[in-house]
């Protein structure tokens, strides 16, 4: 049976969407191949190994030490931006990634006489380039196939979330050269959207294929969707990132939509839902007095985060800065629990388009346009007219991850 690599960056215990994804990619393609899913853990593994029928798990611990230390713990507390910089900086002196997936797997192979050979395929997904790195290198090393997954668009385009003018220079200086080559040896490339598309330089633009999120049709209970009845829920689902924190404009019309109604926080709440510890987050709860009307929970096992979303009246996103060409997972996913979508304010790119062309809610552009739509909104949710937007199942099924999977197994059949 023919083998497909799948590295991963990212393991189980970060509850990441992209490691999600790979999983259920994994477990799309062992349908049709052997897989060997692998993926680092910044914890220490328990189990090694895990089988389940042509799909095989291998998760690799990365090597514990003090920069691998003080990284987990800059992340831990919400210290992104340092934390990006002791990336870089190691990379500059080390040219290697603190965490290094490349290096763990390399122990694997001598420890285990593992071959690969000129018929396998290494699947090898963005962030990092490290992975991206170490798909380069086995192809280099044995001949197999190379395929290049883009969750963002690396060196191209628009800055990492939350990278300073600097981060950004840097990052582009110094790794813009390996990404080029990595290009360059790609047998397939594949990207989350067509604006992503666009961004690669333009002599690799042809050759890149969408292959677009989705959320987990397995994961979601149709018929568990409902209204809650007593209480008016506006939720937002993953992490929150400084960035999406600069324009403030939903947090003020949320205070004003509170004050001007004379609203209490038994009729409307805001659920955060498996959202990283942000402190800038909290700061602004705090300075509009939100407090008695938001939740914020950490992340979790998809199946958790989904129990959240049944009972929801609403969800909304918070536009990311200046950039257009993202659209995030938790989009699809809004889309097929099927309730009316809030963008507080228009990002002009990828989220405004999906929402106008799905006919899936509402974009405002000013602060009062978010407090007349909140105003208007919880009305009809109390006089027992709550906002659905209902689906076929075609619709349900073109947004899923697993119609996007189809895609993906064609393409690599046809290598």
């Amino acid at each position: 049976m023919k083998r497909i690599f799948v590295f991963s960056y990212h393991g189980r215990e970060t509850y990441q969407t992209g490691f999600n994804r790979l999983l259920s990619i994994s477990e799309a393609l062992s349908q049709a191949y052997e897989v060997h899913f692998v993926y680092g853990n910044k914890n220490k593994v328990k189990k090694p190994i895990k089988i389940k029928g042509t799909l095989i798990e291998i998760p690799l611990s990365y090597t514990p030490g003090f920069f691998h230390n003080f990284y987990k713990s800059l992340l831990e507390n919400g210290r992104r931006g340092f934390s990006k910089l002791l990336l870089i900086t190691y990379y500059f002196f080390t040219g290697k990634e603190i965490f290094d997936l490349g290096r763990e797997f390399a122990k694997y192979k001598r420890k285990t006489n593992i071959n690969i050979t000129p018929n396998d395929v290494i699947f090898a997904s963005f962030p990092s380039i490290a992975i991206h790195n170490l798909g380069n290198a086995l192809k280099q090393e044995f001949g197999c196939k190379l395929v290049l997954d883009f969750r963002d668009p690396g060196v191209f385009g628009y800055p990492s979330i939350e990278d300073s003018k600097l981060l950004s220079f840097l990052r582009k200086f110094f790794l813009k050269r390996r990404e080029m080559r990595n290009l360059k040896n790609a047998d397939l490339i594949v990207t989350i959207s067509e604006s992503i598309r666009r961004l690669f330089p333009e002599k690799y633009r042809d050759q890149v294929q969408v292959i677009r999120n989705g959320y987990d049709l397995k994961k979601i209970d149709f018929k568990k969707i409902k209204d809650h009845p007593y209480t008016f829920k506006l939720v937002y689902l993953g992490s929150v990132y400084n960035d999406q924190l600069q324009d403030t404009t939903f947090f003020k019309a949320v205070r004003k939509f509170i004050d001007q109604f004379t609203i209490q926080p038994q009729y409307f709440q805001i659920r955060f839902v498996g959202t990283d510890e942000s402190i800038r987050l909290k700061e602004l709860i705090r300075n509009y007095n939100l407090e008695p009307y938001t939740s914020i929970s950490a992340k979790m096992p998809i199946e958790e985060v989904y129990t959240e979303l049944y009972s929801a009246a609403m969800f909304f996103h918070l536009k990311y800065g200046d950039r257009r060409e993202i659209i995030t997972t938790k989009q699809y996913e809004y889309l097929a629990f099927q309730k009316p979508i809030l963008l507080p304010i228009n990002d002009h790119g990828d989220l405004a388009e999906s929402i106008q062309k799905n006919n899936a809610g509402f974009i405002c552009h000013n602060e009062q346009e978010i407090v007349n739509l909140l105003k208007e909104s919880l009305d009809k949710h109390f006089n027992g007219q709550p906002q659905r937007i209902n689906r076929t199942n075609e619709e349900l099924y073109e947004f899923s991850r697993q119609f996007q999977e189809e895609k993906l197994i064609k393409l690599i059949a046809a290598l």
